[in-house]
């Protein structure tokens, strides 16, 4: 059975970094088989910036967000997914504000009752992808320990691909093979997980 991973990338430009990454990650699932989807989470149209606290996924029998607007949906369809990828920049140590809007309306996908969480992931695993203009120390060991986080929250594996001194330039980027063939792999290895 084919593999879905949904990559949610989180960086203003459109062919950046992350773009590519996210780009090459895809190319090394779908070379083993695996249905990939890209959503620019950066460029989706919102009506709140982020959750608003407002608890009517709480007050709901279904797991989404009652914010009806393109996330909304997106968030929904998680569950439908053996990976959900998120594709960050290390933008001031840590992932993007683009990818923690969506992290944050991901508290729909949630049931909080008295004693207990339920949740709706299932089958669902989490990963990272991220690059940085520094060096490890620069905020990609906290971007992975966020994502490690929220696996061990719903009970579900982690694996990240970190990169970096990463060039500012992507056009320098697109033509590091290194960092392709890690991509490329990275992709690979999530087809089969």
């Amino acid at each position: 059975m084919e593999r879905r991973i949904l990559i949610i990338t989180g960086s203003h430009r459109k062919t950046g970094n992350t773009a590519l990454l996210s780009g090459w990650v895809a190319d090394g699932a779908r070379d083993y088989g695996a249905e990939v989807d890209i959503v620019d989470a950066a460029h989706l149209k919102y009506k709140s910036n982020g959750c608003t606290s407002c608890y009517g996924c709480q007050d709901s029998t279904e797991y989404r967000c009652i914010i009806n607007d393109e996330a909304s949906d997106i968030i929904a369809s998680i569950p439908d997914y053996d990976v959900l990828v998120f594709a960050s920049p290390v933008y001031f140590f840590s992932l993007s504000a683009q990818i923690k809007l969506i992290m944050d309306r991901m508290y729909s996908l949630f049931k909080f009752k008295e004693n207990k969480v339920e949740n709706n992931f299932g089958r669902t695993n989490i990963a990272v992808v991220a690059s940085a203009a520094g060096d490890m120390g620069s905020g990609l060991k906290m971007t992975e320990s966020i994502i490690k986080q929220l696996a061990g929250f719903i009970g579900r594996k982690h694996k990240s691909l970190l990169v970096p001194n990463t060039p500012m330039d992507p056009i320098k980027t697109a033509t590091d093979i290194d960092i392709k063939e890690k991509a490329m792999s990275f992709g690979a290895e999530l087809s089969q997980w």
